[in-house]
This record gives C-alpha cells, structure tokens and sequence, in this order.
C-alpha cells in the first residue's frame, strides 16, 4: 500500500521540475512514465536496487592523469570586471598622486608661511616638500605605477578594439 501525501501544487507543476522530499515520493516519481528525469531507473526495476549496487566499483587511480568527475566539465564565469575598484584603481591613482602634489607644493607652502607669519611676524624658513625626501622616490614610484597603468589601460583598449 503506498501512502501519498496531499499536496498544493498542481501535477503539471511536479511533472515539470519533481522534487522527492522522502522516500515514498521518490518512488512515486520514478514509477509515473509521465516524468522523463529518471529514464534508467524506469528500465530498471523500481524499487531494486540490487542491479545498481551490482555494479563493478571503479578505484581512483591516483597516477592516472585527469580522472575526476571535473575532467570534462566546462565552467562558464561571468566576469565583467563590475567591482569598483577593477574599473576605478586607474584613476584613483592619478587622483590621489595629484591631490598629494597640489598639497605637498602648493596647500602645505601657503599654510606653512602663513604659520610663521602669524606666529613670528616674518617668514624664516621656507617649505621642505615631503615627498621630495628621500630623493624623490615617491614620484619616481608613482610616475612608474601610473606609467605602466596607462600603457597597460591603452593596449587593453587597442585589443577591445580588434576583437
């Protein structure tokens, strides 16, 4: 006697995508020929699983190359670069090396003189811009970064371009 529970989806809605949540609905489903999912277990005796466990067990081999289940599978990833920062480090690069210009040369002079000024009521020292310390490695650097960013941004145009 097989027991079925009630349900609130229609039989098409089952036929189109069934779903077993035990195992008398699993029966259920591999019994009805209406449904095309389960193709060798209808050849087969339902409900036996006998033949099935028969089944000669193949042993991984550990020296033979390409033998998981993944070996043929092709995985398809959509990866249009939509994270901010893959689009925006460019950029953010050129904005951050000219911010620290603007303020190494021109702000930190201004404030630097008018510090003085107001404090000693003359100007004695000048300005010792920062990122010219060190013989100016941050510049060498930066130039460097935002050199090969734009080469490296105009050859990935030129190749978009020609696809």
């Amino acid at each position: 006697m097989q027991q079925t529970t009630q349900t609130l989806l229609p039989k098409k809605a089952i036929i189109e995508s069934p779903v077993a949540t035990d195992d008398i609905q699993l029966e259920v489903l591999k019994a009805d020929p209406e449904i095309h999912q389960f193709p060798s277990m209808q050849t087969a005796a339902v409900g036996n699983f006998s033949s099935l466990q028969q089944q000669p067990q193949q042993q991984p081999s550990l020296t033979q190359a390409g033998s998981n289940a993944a070996q043929d599978a092709t995985v398809l990833v959509n990866n249009d670069n939509s994270d901010w920062i893959n689009k925006k480090w460019r950029p953010a690069m050129g904005w951050v090396y000219m911010l620290t210009c603007t303020v190494d040369f021109v702000l930190f002079p201004i404030l630097w003189s008018i510090l003085q000024a107001l404090s000693k009521g003359n100007v004695t020292s000048q300005w010792q811009p920062l990122t010219l310390q060190g013989a100016g490695l941050y510049h060498i650097a930066m130039g460097a970064v935002l050199g090969i960013a734009a080469y490296g941004r105009t050859r990935e145009k030129i190749e978009g371009a020609s696809k």
